[in-house]
């Protein structure tokens, strides 16, 4: 078959797509090529697959995001013209993870102290970890892998909201309840981390009505989407309690920069979408299967 990847390294990296030369041919992002000979696309994040796209490519058989998300992907039209839409939903699961894990360090303990110097070792006081609740929405790849991790601090109790799973499969592990409300969940929690999709049902899941029940020394984590959080109730949240902590590896404006009233804040740190970049992780998410 006849491959097009349609994005430029580093969003594309050719060297991961190596396995693929052996049955297939591969056009870079530059070569000459004819839209109607090719079977497959392979693209990440800046490109739109939408009717107009999909009309150049008459034969297309297979479009293969290097990523999770499908959501610059018209999925109903692909699947009106049989077309067949590849992602890696498992490759950055341990990466995100890791991130989740090593935030949670870093907020408990002040880490971030570190940087800055700060002398006074009692501006390091902090509760620990074991014994506390976690929040988790929803329980999918990665949160599983949180939780694993997790566990190892001797975690109080993991309260699970997720309304594609049953009691069964998620109170079979370890330490983990299912709970239905989501307002019970954020008035017990001291730590939540979020991982939806952005959804109608998800727009806005934390807003002020929620944080009027949240603890005061809540760790808020936020490596989903942009919008699962209102931002405006939020820093207005965190500027009252100034013990609560808010981490987030996304944010309202991306590309622009995060809100200049946000990065002020001394309880928050954002990262730049930096959630999936690891070696492994990035060489796991071009990889498919026909």
């Amino acid at each position: 078959m006849k491959i097009k990847i349609l994005e430029d390294y580093p969003e594309i990296k050719l060297e991961y797509l190596e396995y693929l030369k052996k049955w297939n041919k591969i056009f870079w992002f530059n070569d000459d090529f004819k839209e109607e000979e090719i079977d497959i696309i392979i693209i990440r994040s800046r490109v739109i697959v939408d009717r107009k796209l999909l009309d150049l490519y008459k034969n297309l058989k297979y479009i293969c995001r290097v990523w999770v998300w499908l959501e610059n992907i018209d999925l109903d039209e692909c699947k009106k013209r049989n077309i067949k839409v590849l992602n890696t939903p498992w490759a950055n699961a341990d990466s995100v993870a890791d991130l989740v894990i090593w935030w949670i360090l870093n907020l408990t303990r002040k880490l971030d102290y570190w940087y800055e110097w700060i002398e006074n070792r009692f501006a390091y006081m902090w509760p620990w970890i074991s014994w506390k609740t976690v929040a988790i929405f929803w329980f999918w790849n990665i949160w599983k892998k949180v939780y694993l991790r997790l566990k190892g601090f001797w975690i109080k109790e993991f309260l699970i909201y997720d309304p594609f799973l049953s009691k069964e499969d998620i109170e079979k592990f370890e330490l983990c309840k299912k709970v239905e409300d989501k307002k019970e969940l954020f008035k017990n929690a001291d730590i939540i981390s979020f991982h939806l999709p952005l959804l109608d049902s998800t727009k806005n899941f934390l807003w002020q009505k929620e944080m009027k029940i949240l603890k005061k020394d809540v760790i808020i984590i936020n490596t989903s989407r942009w919008w699962i959080i209102n931002e405006n109730k939020l820093i207005d949240f965190l500027i009252k309690y100034p013990n609560t902590y808010y981490f987030a590896d996304v944010w309202e404006e991306e590309p622009a920069d995060p809100k200049i009233e946000l990065l002020e804040l001394e309880n928050v740190l954002i990262t730049p979408h930096i959630w999936a970049m690891t070696f492994e992780a990035e060489e796991k998410m071009h990889y498919f299967e026909f």
